[in-house]
């Protein structure tokens, strides 16, 4: 380290050789020591030792300007004070890249890119005018992990909770459209018919409203409204198939399956037939006996088309949730009407006329062989218990995070949404032809006579006009009223006329004599 005001005296020659040897010292060193050269130069340059900074004397030479803070102990330059640094590499003293600019301004970063202080924005110019991202108040760090790939037309980003954002359908769709369930009774809550039926083997709406048993030449079950759920889910009831006949060795005609049919004018918001057809996602939760792939498929009847979806579970006799995504059909057809749109298939059991094919999972006309590929057999032993609840429909692609929480209807709600379809003069959860005046209609004759008419509104109006059965309650006979309760003797038969809105009866026989005669009746509106 050294200074000099560089003039060589006019001197001996020993001290002039020493003069020129403190100059070039000087000049080797930059002048460095712990205060400015006494004399100094425009365009000289200098270092502090005692800052470690760099200077240039300025074009004046009334002023030093600061050009660099060296870290000694890192070797490396901490600091500029300039506007500009021109140069397209900046590394790091190992070599490694640390910033990058190329021909034109691309910036590169090797690392994080950080914009320090408070409340500052990072801008993006269009001209004069910008849009700029701000951080809000933070007390601890979040980041955000972007999509990996682009979303579908109108889709939008939405997070898992966790910082993982992702594409889906938003708006309308995410918000239910319709403002009740889709499913109606997914999570089991109503069985209007009965809570426990035993040795069933054929097709039938037994406990569960809504929910249909298929069930040829598929064993034999004990069907019942379970509490057996998932915890923590705000589920209280399920269905169960208790197996009761197994079927081991299917046949190829044998099929299983819990049936759930949609009526087709509440679907038309799925725009099938159009380029703008929804796809659908369904979740639901089951616990079967048996690991491996299970189907979940869809039948839409209007056109005869057919998809399926594999969802495979992982650990046989535990509840797993799970989420079964399906296209939208842009060549299918949906009609406006009260008739099935879809027919709804978890499956159970399914022969080879059902599996020798391949899983169509794709939208095409239905193909019997393509429909059920893979499925396990959920009735090959009588230890077999299968059990489901939760089950959820949304428009619009979802996964296990991003879908919306099941909608738990009240159970007067869930109820009279289930009328639509069936209704029993029987105390709830008694079943039809059992011996019970419990809920009976009943109607005083005054006088005798011929014929005599009773006419009853329903609680509310039913899907289409009703299947009527009626029942002594002395005896359960169907077709019969009673009596005074003497039986079936002297008891009536009935008939009736209807719609969807009430129905009137009928009693043709002859009254013996004045008293009462009493009846149960159901009403079946199914798809």
């Amino acid at each position: 380290m050294s200074q000099n005001d560089f003039t060589i005296a006019n001197q001996t020659f020993p001290n002039t050789r020493a003069d020129i040897n403190s100059a070039l010292q000087a000049l080797a060193s930059t002048s460095s020591g712990s205060s400015a050269p006494s004399t100094t130069f425009a365009n000289q340059l200098w270092y502090d030792t005692s800052a470690n900074i760099l200077y240039i004397r300025n074009e004046d030479n009334d002023g030093n300007i600061p050009i660099a803070e060296l870290d000694q102990s890192n070797d490396t330059v901490e600091y500029f004070k300039s506007d500009s640094v021109r140069t397209a590499l900046i590394e790091f003293t190992d070599g490694d890249d640390a910033l990058t600019i190329a021909d034109g301004g691309a910036l590169t970063t090797a690392g994080n890119l950080s914009i320090g202080g408070s409340n500052n924005e990072l801008r993006f110019y269009e001209g004069a005018n910008y849009v700029g991202f701000e951080a809000p108040a933070l007390s601890a760090d979040k980041i955000w992990v972007l999509p990996n790939a682009d979303g579908s037309a109108n889709q939008g980003i939405v997070t898992d909770g966790s910082g993982n954002l992702s594409f889906a359908d938003v708006g309308g769709d995410s918000l239910r459209p319709n403002a009740q369930p889709m499913i109606i009774n997914g999570d089991m809550k109503v069985a209007q018919r009965a809570t426990s039926v035993t040795g069933k083997s054929s097709d039938g709406y037994y406990t569960v409203d809504r929910m249909k048993q298929k069930l040829n030449d598929a064993g034999t079950y004990t069907i019942s409204q379970s509490t057996d759920v998932p915890s923590g889910y705000g589920f209280t009831k399920s269905l169960k198939y208790d197996v009761t006949t197994a079927k081991d060795s299917p046949s190829a005609g044998t099929l299983g399956s819990l049936d759930y049919h949609v009526e087709a004018q509440d679907l038309k918001l799925l725009r099938y037939g159009t380029s703008n057809a929804k796809k659908i996602t369904f979740s639901f939760w089951v616990k079967s006996p048996k690991t491996g792939t299970h189907i979940l498929s869809i039948t839409a009847p209007d056109g005869n088309r057919h998809i399926a979806k594999a969802y495979t579970v992982s650990s046989a006799n535990t509840w797993e949730n799970h989420i079964v995504n399906f296209d939208g059909d842009t060549s299918g057809t949906i009609n406006d009407d009260n008739g099935s749109g879809f027919q709804l298939q978890w499956l159970l059991v399914a022969g080879s006329n059902y599996t020798s094919g391949t899983l169509a999972t794709s939208w095409a006309s239905y193909t019997a062989s393509n429909a059920y590929v893979g499925q396990v057999n959920v009735a090959d032993s009588t230890s077999n218990n299968f059990f489901i609840t939760g089950i959820q429909m949304e428009v619009g692609e979802y996964t296990s995070s991003t879908i919306p929480s099941f909608q738990h209807e009240s159970f007067a709600d869930s109820l009279l949404r289930c009328k639509r379809y069936y209704q029993q003069s029987y105390t709830y959860g008694v079943v039809a032809g059992s011996v019970a005046t419990d809920g009976a209609y009943m109607i005083y004759i005054p006088t005798t006579g011929n014929t005599f008419r009773y006419n009853l509104n329903f609680e509310t109006a039913m899907r289409a006009v009703p299947t009527k059965v009626f029942y002594n309650p002395a005896t359960g006979t169907v077709g019969k009223a009673g009596y005074e309760g003497s039986g079936d003797t002297n008891a009536f038969t009935v008939n009736n006329t209807f719609n969807t809105n009430k129905h009137a009866l009928i009693f043709n026989t002859g009254v013996p004599a004045v008293g009462n005669i009493y009846w149960h009746w159901t009403a079946t509106s199914e798809l």
